[in-house]
């Protein structure tokens, strides 16, 4: 079955494992393992079809994708990108994460994988790719092509745009949740990476709100447009506007 995203979101419970198929479960990962998480998921995320130039490399599936790359070291360093020789690796060891206490095995012969028995093909790696985006709030759509070389200048652009704020570190943004919500660091390091940073964007329209509506009510300051409410969805429409 391939599972689009819209049809994703239907049947999906924040901050509950998600029962694919008899055999495969997986469960969204939490704070405590956000670095090791951030690290993994690089290898579910490449714009193959965008970054690579051989027509043979573009017309293969994702999963032989990362079979092709396994070990060649040779093509990692042609398109320097770092690790791209060890992503197999790092994509088995995200599926042991999202999918808990289940035996993963692969074969030497011809590099195919099982999850608890389960024969893992290329579409249902695709699947399981899906669901891990979604589940855990990555901003990839894997369904979504663009040039390598735009999505590089979009980038430069949006970092340009922000070069004068200050910058923030994974530690800064739990230290902040804590305070803003007066709770424990245990509590936020068992929140899932999902519902973590959108408390963190909830908080920050939250603050947003309160800063312009009270300047509004004081009859200090007007504003051209009505002042956008702090329980909007946080979904964007357009990333790059």
């Amino acid at each position: 079955v391939n599972i689009s995203k819209e049809s994703l979101f239907s049947f999906l419970i924040y901050n509950k494992p998600i029962q694919y198929s008899e055999h495969i479960t997986l469960s969204p990962v939490t704070m405590n393992d956000v670095v090791l998480f951030q690290t993994l998921s690089n290898s579910i995320i490449l714009r193959k079809n965008s970054i690579f130039h051989e027509k043979a490399i573009i017309k293969m599936t994702y999963l032989d994708f990362l079979i092709y790359c396994f070990g060649n070291e040779e093509l990692e360093n042609q398109y320097k990108i770092p690790g791209l020789s060890q992503y197999l690796l790092y994509a088995l060891q995200l599926l042991k994460l999202c999918c808990v206490d289940s035996e993963i095995t692969i074969s030497q012969s011809n590099r195919q994988f099982c999850i608890n028995g389960q024969v893992i093909d290329p579409q249902t790696f695709d699947d399981l790719r899906r669901i891990i985006i979604i589940q855990n709030d990555i901003d990839f759509d894997i369904d979504e092509f663009l040039n390598h070389d735009t999505e590089k200048r979009l980038l430069k652009a949006a970092n340009d745009q922000n070069k004068n704020q200050s910058k923030s570190n994974i530690e800064d943004y739990i230290d902040s949740l804590v305070i803003a919500m007066n709770i424990t660091e245990d509590r936020v390091m068992n929140m899932t990476i999902r519902k973590f940073w959108r408390y963190i964007k909830r908080y920050q329209l939250h603050e947003n709100y309160t800063i312009l509506k009270s300047g509004e009510c004081s009859g200090m300051v007007k504003f051209k447009e009505p002042i956008q409410h702090w329980m909007v969805s946080l979904d964007e429409d357009d990333k790059y506007k």
